[in-house]
């Protein structure tokens, strides 16, 4: 396995690394309704600008639905010359639940599509 597991409890302190990068890899319509702040979602043109980031290499730390999609996606990010990447155990349904059940009131959905990278 050439990337690690963060659980819930650990992405906190995950996304406060200096260039952390969080990418969202569920549809646009669940990205929209809701998503990590500062995620991005992947998509082609957002792909490729990962790509070329590859020298600085940042922590990368992607999720899904549920975890299993973020695990080939990290696989294959990492197979891209990445050496810090990460996927989010239990995906966005995870996080969704630790954040209603630790702070119902600072639970962190961002809306709304965040631009690519800058």
């Amino acid at each position: 396995m050439s990337y690690e597991d963060v659980y819930v409890n650990q992405v906190e302190s995950f996304v406060k690394q200096p260039n952390a990068i969080v990418i969202d890899i569920r549809d646009i319509h669940s990205f929209k309704t809701g998503h990590m702040q500062n995620a991005l979602h992947i998509d082609g043109p957002t792909m490729g600008k990962l790509i070329r980031q590859r020298k600085s290499n940042p922590p990368i730390l992607i999720y899904c639905y549920h975890g299993n999609s973020s695990r080939e996606m990290a696989e294959m990010i990492s197979r891209l010359g990445f050496s810090r990447v990460s996927h989010l155990v239990g995906g966005w349904e995870a996080w969704a639940n630790y954040q209603m059940q630790s702070e119902p009131s600072r639970a962190v959905f961002s809306e709304g599509f965040v631009g690519a990278f800058a």
